[in-house]
């Protein structure tokens, strides 16, 4: 059976002309990369092409994006619970900065009956949180002393269940940086 698709080969392009094809779709993409590219996805506009397309703008606002993006991990992954110099009111004053759908921990060491006096607010915004209890001596020992959805600080006395962590975790909802300022005094170790 025949084939009848073959090309003649005389009719194949010669090297010459396939060299040239090459060097013409590398100028062509240079040239994209220059105009389009650049300034689409990293706001770099070298002919000024980019600004009448509008993708400068683009560019630069998707640069802006991943700055904040980074500076938001940044926060998120380096920037714990800060102590700061207590009042003379309060034994420890501690910011936890909460960056948007992040959630952190503070605990206070406390034997079982310890009391410890607190205040926390919220500044830039509200959180959910939950006061609770974990247990040092016994396994998967948990006690929610309560809970709070959208709230701007809370204030009050714990008196611990067990021996044990105790304290709040606090987790932001909302869409900007928050910081949270716990305040507190009383029995506890750590």
């Amino acid at each position: 059976m025949p084939i009848t698709d073959t090309p003649n080969v005389n009719e194949l392009p010669s090297s010459s002309r396939l060299l040239k094809s090459t060097l013409v779709a590398m100028v062509v993409a240079m040239v994209l990369l220059v105009v389009a590219v650049l300034p689409a996805e990293y706001g770099v506009d070298i002919t000024g092409a980019g600004r009448v397309l509008g993708l400068t703008e683009m560019g630069q606002l998707k640069v802006e994006l991943a700055k904040e993006s980074a500076a938001a991990e940044a926060v998120g992954t380096a920037a714990t619970a800060a102590a700061v110099a207590p009042d003379s009111q309060w034994t420890h004053v501690t910011v936890v900065p909460l960056a948007p759908n992040q959630g952190r921990e503070v605990k206070l060491v406390m034997p079982k009956g310890a009391r410890a006096e607190y205040e926390w607010s919220v500044a830039g915004g509200k959180v959910n949180y939950d006061m609770h209890g974990d247990s040092t001596g016994a396994p998967n020992s948990y006690f929610s002393y309560k809970k709070g959805t959208g709230v701007e600080g809370d204030a009050g006395s714990l008196v611990a269940e067990f021996d044990g962590a105790h304290g709040w975790f606090w987790r932001n909802r909302g869409t900007e940086l928050v910081n949270v300022t716990l305040r507190t005094r009383g029995a506890y170790t750590e």
